[in-house]
């Protein structure tokens, strides 16, 4: 029996301050990181979530930075002039080889690997991780869209069907720009081609994945704080009883699967596309649903619920 194909792994690498010379080395030796089964992308960093950063730190700059990420535990490499036994970081002597930058990323990745899943695809979603609070321009490929501050609105900054967006979201190789100034914002607008909800895209997007959006793990039953701004007919019909349950009441992933005769990969998809747009209640208190559309969603419910044969009034029941 042969045996089984080793799975290929992403990372990311941040970079800044490095001349023209060692972009293009850093980028060689990234790709050779393949024959360790990573794929590399070599991004200019601009705050967002990277695997490793590399600058030069011949400047205040380079050295403040590598410094704040290497205190963050961030895996660092530094360029520099200096004398390399002076370094408290890893670092290369400035005009290394393509072949002692890759030993170095080489020993970095694989060192900082201490997870059987080793690095995860830098998706839309998994970029967009813990940057709520400032604009971000995403791009990846011909697919480029702006996300507002709050993570309400998505702005789509290329003249393409949104299906091209909808599916590109859960690729992998997204480049993420914190956009730091109103006239920043007003720059990428002027683009602007059409504005969507960001619960829609991000749900529309779900539906497309056959992966989760992001990787989550709780051990507390979770439920829908709301009905997420989307129609209902763009979501896989085998959703839509698990999520009126989940508005219901909390559930644990294995007894709603149970429950509703629904795939655990499915649930999970649910869920992760809750906790993209803040809809994830996993404090496991059953408080009640915030969205306050009464009637219409109770009315919802039971048209759910008749045609799955269900009663929501003594509880979800098969």
């Amino acid at each position: 029996m042969s045996a089984p194909a080793r799975k290929i792994s992403a990372a990311v690498i941040g970079c800044q301050g490095l001349d023209v010379l060692h972009m293009m080395r850093l980028k060689v030796a990234s790709s050779l990181l393949m024959a360790e089964y990573i794929q590399a992308d070599v991004q200019e960093w601009n705050h967002q979530q990277v695997d490793l950063l590399v600058a030069c730190i011949d400047d205040s700059n380079g050295q403040q930075l590598l410094r704040e990420a290497s205190q963050q535990g961030l895996p660092v490499l530094a360029v520099t002039r200096k004398v390399l036994s002076g370094l408290s970081i890893p670092g290369v002597a400035y005009g290394a080889s393509v072949r002692d930058i890759f030993q170095q990323l080489r020993q970095l990745l694989v060192a900082s690997d201490n997870s059987d899943e080793r690095y995860k695809p830098r998706t839309l979603f998994r970029s967009l991780s813990g940057s709520k609070g400032k604009p971000c321009l995403l791009h990846m490929g011909l697919v480029k869209l702006l996300i507002d501050a709050t993570h309400t609105r998505a702005t789509l900054l290329r003249d393409l069907p949104y299906e091209n967006f909808l599916k590109a979201a859960a690729e992998p190789g997204w480049t993420l720009s914190q956009l730091g100034s109103a006239e920043a914002v007003d720059e990428c607008m002027a683009d602007a081609v059409s504005t969507h909800a960001f619960e829609d895209f991000c749900w529309q997007a779900a539906a497309r994945s056959p992966e989760p959006l992001v990787q989550r793990e709780t051990t507390n039953p979770c439920q829908l704080r709301g009905w997420p701004e989307v129609e209902t007919g763009k979501l896989p019909v085998q959703w839509l009883l698990p999520m009126a349950a989940m508005m219901r009441r909390p559930w644990q992933p294995g007894e709603l699967a149970q429950a509703t005769g629904t795939s655990l990969d499915d649930i999970a998809r649910i869920m992760a596309a809750a906790a993209c747009t803040g809809l994830l209640d996993g404090s496991g208190t059953g408080a009640a649903p915030t969205q306050g559309s009464g009637n219409k969603v109770s009315g919802f419910f039971t048209r759910i619920a008749k045609r799955f044969g269900l009663n929501f009034s003594k509880g979800l029941q098969v």
